[in-house]
């Protein structure tokens, strides 16, 4: 780790009790620095936003200062590509699951890491089909927060079977999203996407990708068969960008068109820096 700030003040360790680490009490944000700046900030603070409301987190103006001069702090001596971690947490005061929605706080931590892109975010992702079932919950669906053990147990399905992605499915069979990645397919000349109604995370490449318009990118329910059958198959989040998938459970995946790829980045601004 690079720098961590803790309410704006340096640190190396969390005040203990936390809600963060007994709960996962909180949201967060993944971003990647570049030279410009955060990448595509406006957006991450958008759903950051979306997620203090939907969880209720205390969060005032001044809150919101001290979260940009805090980003502008750790950002500020760097001189290389890294990675912005954003974590807001409800503070610990209050008994149990319970807590007083007049006196409570949210911390703010921010942590900064080098940035060490995989090699197979250029040459293309296998995926593997998770036998962990995605959550059912639509009072968080979409919702980055910080209760992620579906995709840490998913992603370990990846790893055991040399994969570098794990798709994860609810309980119906229908696809979700993979475990740090949203899920995009083509088929008879149209992008499709798994909608997010009851579970997921809305990730930004996903968000970005609706928002181009003129049904640029389709909300469908989608089978695990629909992605073998299919002209394309990518994977995307901040970091990785839109990654072509080669393989899905051992299959081969139609390759995406170069040149359509380097379109979808063009219009998503993965091409900007």
């Amino acid at each position: 780790m690079l720098a961590c700030l803790l309410n704006s003040q340096p640190t190396d360790h969390l005040p203990l009790p936390s809600r963060m680490l007994a709960f996962g009490d909180g949201v967060f944000e993944t971003c990647l620095v570049t030279g410009p700046g955060v990448r595509f900030v406006d957006d991450h603070l958008q759903r950051l936003q979306e997620g203090i409301v939907r969880l209720n987190l205390a969060w005032t103006d001044q809150d919101q200062q001290c979260l940009q001069a805090d980003i502008d702090t750790l950002l500020k001596p760097l001189n290389s590509v890294a990675v912005l971690k954003i974590i807001l947490g409800r503070q610990s005061a209050g008994r149990g699951y319970d807590y007083d929605p007049a006196t409570q706080r949210t911390d703010r931590l921010l942590q900064l890491f080098e940035y060490h892109p995989a090699p197979w975010y250029k040459t293309g992702a296998r995926l593997v089909t998770s036998g962990v079932p995605a959550s059912i919950n639509p009072a968080l669906a979409g919702v980055k927060h910080l209760n992620r053990l579906d995709s840490v147990l998913a992603r370990q399905s990846a790893r055991e079977r040399q994969a570098e992605e794990a798709i994860l499915c609810d309980g119906d069979g229908w696809v979700v999203e993979g475990s740090m990645s949203n899920v995009f397919y083509r088929r008879h000349g149209r992008w499709f996407t798994p909608g997010l109604d009851r579970a997921g995370v809305n990730g930004i490449i996903r968000r970005r990708w609706l928002q181009v318009g003129d049904d640029a990118l389709v909300v469908a329910n989608i089978k695990p068969s629909d992605l073998t059958d299919c002209e394309a198959v990518l994977i995307g989040n901040t970091l990785m960008g839109l990654v072509p998938v080669t393989h899905l459970d051992e299959a081969p995946i139609a390759r995406a068109n170069e040149a359509e790829l380097a379109s979808l980045r063009t219009q998503i601004g993965l091409n900007v820096d």
